[in-house]
């Protein structure tokens, strides 16, 4: 038999009162909406109108084992993600049956096609504090920008 699952001391003392819970619910609602956990409905769109993205006032358990699995499994999604986002051909692959029914996809592979085509002029973070140009990279004789910051 496992041990019981600790459950967290609640950061909001219950039971509140209602004016006290009301306040609270508006609070986080706002900080929901000013931190992007906001969406607009599939089902009834309108553009004045924002959902938001479930959440709670108070944290919940989460078992310790359970979560050291997903933090040990980051680095490999990480290496993952990063394979997958610099593989044009992978991706356009991969992809091809979604576009062709899913307009916003379509919008943003063809976005993608575009900076293919006319080549990559974003600053890359190379992992030491230090942004390159594509050109860097691929050893285009362009001019270059390096950008640093301190930290």
């Amino acid at each position: 038999m496992s041990a019981p699952t600790k459950t967290l001391k609640s950061c909001i003392p219950f039971p509140l009162d209602e004016a006290q819970l009301l306040d609270v619910v508006e609070k986080a609602k706002d900080w929901a909406i000013m931190h992007g956990a906001a969406m607009r409905s599939k089902q009834d769109f309108n553009p004045d109108a924002l959902l938001f993205a479930p959440f709670i006032l108070t944290p919940s358990s989460f078992p310790r084992k359970e979560f050291q699995k997903a933090v040990d499994l980051q680095p490999l999604l990480n290496e993952l993600i990063h394979a997958v986002a610099h593989d044009s051909q992978f991706l356009l692959a991969t992809l091809s049956s979604t576009e062709k029914v899913d307009e916003f996809t379509r919008s943003l592979i063809t976005i993608y096609r575009t900076v293919l085509s006319e080549g990559i002029a974003q600053l890359y973070f190379d992992g030491t504090r230090r942004a390159k140009k594509a050109d860097e990279f691929t050893g285009k004789q362009r001019p270059v920008w390096t950008v640093r910051w301190n930290g």
